[in-house]
C-alpha cells in the first residue's frame, strides 16, 4: 500500500522541460497530493571526463566516486578504476541532476547528493539481462531506452503488433 506521503523518483535520460515536469507533477499530485517527487535527469551525453592522478590508480576515477557540480548536480563514476578488472579507455561518468518537488507549504533544502549517488550506483548493479554484474547506466533508464528502441523497430514493420495472447490475459500489475 502506497503511503499518503511517498517519496517517488522519476528517472529520465532526456532533459525534461519545466512544462514536462509540471505535467508529470500535476498527475502525480492528483494521486498523492502530499507526495515528495524527485525528478532525476541522468545524462550520458556530455563531454566531461574525470581523472584520478594518484599513482596507485590507472588514472580513472574509481567506481562509486562522485564530484559535486552544484547544489543539485553530481558527476558519478559508475565504471572507473577497479583493481580486479582492467578496462581500456577513460570511463564516462554520469551527469546526474535532481529537482525535488515538495507539497505546498513544506520547506526543504537541496537533494541529498550522497544518497542520490548511492541510489544510482546501486541501480547499475541490477542488469539481470547480462552476465556482467556492473552496468554503466542504471537500469531505470537503460531498459526504458531499450524498450523504446524495440517498440520503434516493431512499429516500423508496418503491420499490427500484438503480444502473445497468453501474456495479454496475464495481469502485469499486482
Amino acid at each position: 500500500l502506497l503511503s499518503e506521503e511517498p517519496t517517488i523518483c522519476f528517472h529520465y535520460s532526456a532533459k525534461f522541460s519545466r512544462d514536462d515536469r509540471a505535467a508529470v507533477l500535476r498527475g502525480a499530485r492528483r494521486v498523492r497530493p502530499n507526495g515528495r517527487y524527485v525528478f532525476v535527469w541522468i545524462n550520458t551525453h556530455h563531454h566531461v571526463r574525470l581523472y584520478d592522478v594518484r599513482p596507485e590508480t590507472d588514472g580513472s576515477l574509481a567506481r562509486g566516486r562522485y564530484v559535486v557540480a552544484g547544489p543539485n548536480q553530481i558527476y558519478l563514476s559508475t565504471t572507473g578504476y577497479n583493481p580486479y578488472r582492467k578496462v581500456i579507455g577513460t570511463p564516462h561518468v554520469l551527469e546526474v541532476t535532481a529537482w525535488i518537488e515538495r507539497p505546498e507549504g513544506v520547506a526543504g533544502g537541496p537533494p541529498d547528493l550522497r544518497a542520490l549517488a548511492m541510489q544510482i550506483l546501486s541501480l547499475t548493479k541490477l542488469n539481470w539481462a547480462s552476465t556482467d554484474s556492473l552496468c554503466a547506466e542504471p537500469i531505470t533508464t537503460k531498459y526504458a531506452g531499450d524498450i523504446a528502441y524495440l517498440t520503434a523497430a516493431f512499429m516500423r514493420q508496418g503491420r499490427e503488433f500484438r503480444l502473445n495472447s497468453a501474456l495479454e490475459r496475464t495481469p502485469w500489475f499486482i
